[in-house]
């Protein structure tokens, strides 16, 4: 009777061994999807302390993960507390998510722009225990939209300036035909001076 109960215990814990391989295997695979992603990928605890920073987000923020992990969020990509920031933590308090646009700044002062979504993690108990922030750099897409915008905003200008100076010209022209028909007319003699 041990030497089948021992047997059977030594299944089970080798069936226990392979499933933990498998899980882990899994969660390195997971792990190493979230290092390719080209957003960054950040987790927060409830407090704003930063408990994951994958590689793109050191692409764009420019901190490295071990610079990030313990410190506050809004202490690596905001040096101030801005309203967009704070609508995003009321959002996600009311919902348990949000998703908007933020100016936010890199380790050397840079302003970047970028399109957020945040997302509360919940435990098997349904507890929050986590946000979830995945973060794309558009900054090189508003640039562009921002000179697009200028570039038509000129142009709406330029089709104003004409249509002025096209109204100017038919309001002078009779003015200036007049003055040429009298060039050839004698002044009064009383205004010959």
């Amino acid at each position: 009777r041990r030497l089948v109960a021992a047997v059977k215990r030594a299944l089970q814990e080798a069936q226990e061994r392979v499933r933990r391989k498998e899980a882990e295997q899994k969660i390195r695979e997971q792990a190493a999807l979230l290092d390719k992603a080209q957003e960054a990928v950040i987790v927060c605890d409830l407090d704003d302390h930063v408990t994951f920073w994958n590689p793109s987000a050191t692409r764009i923020y420019g901190w490295s993960a071990s610079e990030a992990l313990g410190r506050r969020l809004n202490e690596l990509v905001s040096d101030q507390m801005t309203l967009a920031f704070n609508e995003a933590r009321q959002g996600l308090r009311k919902t348990g998510e949000w998703s908007g646009e933020l100016f936010e700044q890199t380790k050397d002062g840079r302003q970047v722009v970028v399109r957020s979504s945040w997302t509360i993690v919940r435990d098997d108990a349904g507890q929050p225990k986590s946000k979830l922030i995945i973060n794309t750099d558009i900054s090189e897409q508003k640039a562009l939209e921002e000179k697009f915008l200028r570039a038509q905003r000129l142009e709406s200008l330029g089709i104003l300036v004409g249509g002025i100076a096209h109204d100017l010209n038919n309001a002078l022209a009779p003015v200036l035909m007049g003055a040429g028909l009298l060039e050839g007319v004698p002044l009064p003699k009383d205004l010959e001076g």
